[in-house]
């Protein structure tokens, strides 16, 4: 009734505007934005608009987010309205742009439309692009996978085409004829994501720069996420890389344009993964030389601002964008005076923003998907509404007078904590009282650690590992709607304080809104983040953080620091089970990857046997197993079935050898643990030199122990003591052994049906289960919105089980609670 409601008003207004206005929206107001249409379909995040002279049209192409209700969206979908689409001053409506052969009979019905993957209504642009031919599949009319563009398109005027470069496609559309054709280059720059095409009219170029989501040698050989120049020449139809002694720092999600009067290309801003950027760069197109700018002020740092260039005044207009916050002020950069003024207007907000111009009619058009004003991207859902904008500018009274300046300066993507590490007396105080709190600790009972000297964001799905030869907890991971920063927050047991040895982790794009399906690896060459599960472990032999996190990449793109790394198409069991996109449009490679905790620097150490994602610390080194959950389900997101009587996995115990930068298998065929998933727990038998792992089998409820002197897994079969004739428990991720206890301590899982203060301890001398209740000493925000932000270490110097708690949702405060545990507590 609402979307009714707002589309008849919508046309209401609409009708009224052109009725008063018969000769076109250009007669708008003047130097102020004025809302134009609201289509409740058709929102495009992530992908671009483009002006055309010729037609006199501004063009959209573009991933498509059509249903966002459907949370797992299949690559084969029915689309509102066609791919390309145009909307023409003069009419003030967008239009399907249908090839003119197609147009009576896709009129009536569109075609099918491909998305190369999809996960919660939207694709991650580094998903390989494919130009699909002239087949029955898409009935005759060569088009691509709907991929998200950014701003790597351009306008190219003497073949009167747009040219796109997404998903490792260089393709072209044709105005005229309504065509596609793939320029199908010999060599190709990186497959990234988020960055800029610009045309050099001069050489008849298109040079291209930034974005990410890549994995090329950097540096010293250094593997880092970003490229530098590279240069498309019609003449040879070719990608060719452009090699500068000096050039703009990597960064994303900002539109560099070309400044004919001055024959410069002009790039400001962006997202440089760590920081908000708000420097200003000018590439010569005579000297093919970046120089940056010496402007003492101008706009404050952001990304994802339009940018356009105007012919009549030489002027390059930013407007909007966001950093820490939504902005909406425009500016102008005059590269003859080197300088920026303020103007006037306030740039409509919107999750992704995109803007051109149309130099006669003096129009800049911009589009975003939002319902209303203020509206922001929930969590995994992107609106589909298409909100268009006009904004007429008059050159004679834009200028803001009097506008403040402020020095360009970037801007850390992480918030300030809002508390900081105290030192000398304050710190001997703390200590003191920590150490006072821990002796006296009441026995069976979680205690909250409150008011630490600094806080730590929440890890959605969070693990955790303990590093007991600094005696703190490593706390690294996030998504699902949480905190994405790829830093390692440690807990200092002693001190009783988070630490954080990085000042600026690196974030993805806003796009992904906490991360989905991310490529390659971060500017700086370090892994994005992710769940944390058990996917990393401390190492006592080289006393650093291990974790096996894969690199994704786009299918046909094997970059060389990679190379000898073993493939694994994670899709290869989707391809003939859905048989919907073949060959997968991306694959990983699995890798190894070491944390320092005192210098907070990552260190590719090589690659990782296929699968292995769960690992756990014991005194031989890091070891773990192929669990290979992702395994489990097909490429849009469900779980496969699985039944005991299908032939078994091979699931290995592995021991890392960090020296020689390779994984040794221990074990050695049947019978192993089948059906493992995410939840799978592990835990090292210090006692015994053992590995137990809970949660295999049809209700992943079993329970298998690794026995370092055979060498063989063996399944314990163990009973329930108490309650008397209740089930086991189902693995929940988190589990402890005490070596005092000789107990392995698993939570019981995370439901709304469960407290988190039930719990299961498995007695391995009488290979039993019994359920146990541990109160927590008082009531927080953080234990009723937990569900699986919990994680849980064993403190050896201490002897304590410590817990992590995600706070009031998914973006509060970590809260660390301590548990003294000793078996005299007699079971319910």
């Amino acid at each position: 009734m609402k979307k009714n409601l707002l589309l008849v008003c919508t046309i209401f207004w609409v009708g009224i505007a052109l009725a008063a206005q018969p000769q076109g929206i250009v007669h708008i107001p003047p130097n102020q934005w004025v809302q134009l249409l609201q289509d409740l379909e058709g929102g495009r995040p992530g992908s671009a608009i483009r002006y055309v002279p010729e037609a006199d049209a501004f063009f959209l192409w573009g991933f498509m987010n059509a249903n966002p209700d459907l949370l797992q969206e299949q690559p084969l979908m029915e689309v509102p309205e066609y791919d390309m689409v145009a909307f023409s001053p003069a009419e003030g409506r967008w239009s399907s742009h249908l090839p003119r052969s197609w147009d009576e009979a896709w009129s009536r019905k569109l075609p099918l439309a491909y998305s190369p993957r999809t996960y919660a209504g939207k694709t991650t642009g580094s998903e390989r692009t494919v130009l699909r031919g002239a087949t029955d599949e898409i009935e005759g009319a060569p088009r691509p996978d709907l991929n998200i563009v950014f701003d790597q398109v351009i306008y190219h005027p003497p073949s009167q085409s747009l040219v796109y470069f997404t998903g490792g496609l260089t393709a072209a559309y044709h105005i005229k004829n309504r065509r596609w054709s793939d320029l199908d280059p010999r060599h190709s720059p990186p497959p990234v994501v988020g960055g800029s095409l610009a045309y050099d009219s001069l050489h008849d170029e298109i040079v291209l720069f930034g974005g990410g989501h890549v994995a090329e040698p950097g540096p010293n050989g250094k593997l880092v996420g970003f490229t530098g120049t590279w240069v498309f020449r019609f003449q040879d139809q070719d990608w060719h890389r452009q090699e500068t002694s000096v050039q703009p720092s990597p960064r994303m999600n900002t539109r560099m344009v070309c400044d004919t009067r001055n024959q410069v290309l002009v790039l400001f801003g962006g997202d440089g993964q760590s920081n908000y950027l708000a420097d200003t760069w000018l590439y010569d197109l005579k000297s093919r030389l970046w120089r940056v700018s010496t402007a003492s002020s101008g706009p404050e740092a952001r990304a994802g601002h339009f940018t356009v260039y105007d012919p009549e005044t030489g002027w390059v207009i930013v407007g909007g964008g966001y950093n820490r916050r939504d902005l909406t002020d425009m500016w102008a950069y005059d590269a003859a005076k080197d300088r920026w003024q303020r103007l006037k207007g306030e740039t409509p907000v919107g999750f992704y923003l995109t803007a051109d111009l149309a130099a006669q009619q003096r129009l800049i058009l911009l589009v975003t998907s939002t319902r209303k004003p203020g509206d922001t991207m929930d969590c995994n859902v992107l609106f589909p509404v298409r909100t268009t904008y006009a904004y007429r500018l008059d050159r004679r009274t834009v200028v803001l007078e009097h506008s403040p300046t402020q020095p360009q300066t970037s801007l850390p993507k992480r918030p300030p904590t809002g508390a900081t590490e105290t030192t000398g007396a304050q710190e001997s105080t703390r200590r003191q009282a920590q150490a006072r709190r821990l002796a006296s600790l009441p026995e069976n009972k979680w205690v909250h650690l409150v008011d630490p000297a600094r806080v730590a964001p929440t890890r959605t799905w969070g693990s955790a590992t303990f590093d007991m030869d600094r005696g703190q907890i490593l706390y690294w991971g996030g998504e699902h709607c949480g905190y994405e920063g790829n830093d390692v927050d440690a807990y200092d047991v002693a001190a009783h304080t988070w630490r954080s040895m990085d000042a600026s982790p690196e974030y993805p794009e806003r796009l992904w809104n906490h991360g989905v399906r991310l490529s390659g690896v971060t500017f700086q060459g370090k892994p994005w983040t992710v769940h944390g599960r058990k996917m990393y472990a401390y190492d006592p032999v080289s006393r650093k953080l291990i974790m096996v996190r894969p690199i994704r990449l786009t299918t046909g793109y094997d970059p060389e620091p990679l190379r000898l790394f073993p493939v694994v198409l994670t899709s290869e069991y989707q391809s003939f089970r859905d048989a919907l996109v073949n060959p997968p449009s991306s694959y990983v490679k699995h890798v190894t990857w070491t944390y320092d905790p005192d210098s907070a620097r990552w260190e590719l150490l090589g690659p990782a046997p296929r699968g292995l994602d769960t690992l756990v610390t014991t005194r031989h080194g890091v070891m773990g197993v192929n669990v290979d959950w992702p395994s489990r389900l097909n490429d849009s997101g469900y779980l496969f079935p699985w039944s005991p009587t299908q032939p078994p996995e091979d699931k290995a115990i592995y021991l890392l050898d960090v020296a020689g930068k390779t994984w040794k298998r221990l074990s050695q065929g049947q019978p192993s643990p089948q059906n493992l998933y995410e939840q799978t727990s592990m835990a090292y038998d210090s006692k015994r030199d053992q590995i137990i792992l809970h949660g295999a089998g049809q209700n992943r409820d079993e329970l298998w122990i690794f026995e370092m002197t055979t060498k063989s897994w063996r399944q314990m079969k163990p009973g329930v003591l108490l309650p008397k004739g209740s089930a086991p428990p189902v693995c929940s991720r988190e589990s402890v052994y005490i070596p005092d206890a000789d107990v392995f301590l698993t939570c019981s899982p995370a439901s709304a049906k469960q407290s988190l203060s039930e719990m299961w301890g498995y007695r391995i001398d009488t290979n039993s289960w019994y359920h146990v209740q541990i109160p927590f000493d008082l009531e927080t925000d953080a234990i009723r919105h937990a569900n699986e932000n919990r994680a849980m270490v064993y403190d050896p110097q201490h002897g304590l089980v410590l817990l992590v708690l995600g706070g009031d949702g998914n973006e509060g405060k970590a809260s660390v609670y301590a548990l003294k545990y000793r078996n005299s507590f007699r079971p319910d």
